[in-house]
């Protein structure tokens, strides 16, 4: 198993960062690889359009809004990879928070040594997004 983490500082209290990170539905409103989004299966599974034409679909496995915490896993897509579960978590740091974003996985064979720098990037375009958005709010 592979495993990544990006952590941001965000200037807001953790729950209301909580408020946009925990809303499942909600993540092609600040992350700016994620062209549109569709959920279904009464709102746990979502699949996302990406800007680069590929699509990814994603089920949630567990939301805890005391915790400010999601799990969720790759169900199919584009990515190279497989066996994805992801943790997007909000943890409290005095009257700011930071967001950490971690996922263990297996890459697809064939998928070459990168798989690992790619999903650094992808979450941390998001993240950064992220923070931009918050701090407009």
């Amino acid at each position: 198993m592979t495993s990544i983490q990006v952590t941001q500082r965000i200037e807001l209290p953790a729950e209301a960062a909580w408020v946009v990170v925990g809303d499942f539905g909600g993540l092609h409103r600040w992350h700016p690889l994620v062209r549109r989004l569709d959920l279904s299966w009464e709102g746990r599974i979502r699949t996302l359009h990406l800007a680069d034409g590929g699509r990814v679909v994603e089920r949630l496995e567990t939301r805890n809004d005391a915790a400010c915490r999601c799990v969720y896993a790759l169900v199919d897509g584009s990515l190279p990879l497989a066996a994805c579960r992801s943790v997007l978590a909000v943890v409290p740091e005095g009257p700011a928070c930071r967001v950490d974003w971690s996922c263990e996985f297996e890459p697809r064979r064939g998928a070459g040594p990168d798989v690992a720098r790619l999903m650094e990037e992808l979450y941390g375009t998001g993240l950064r997004a992220l923070a931009q958005a918050l701090a407009i709010r």
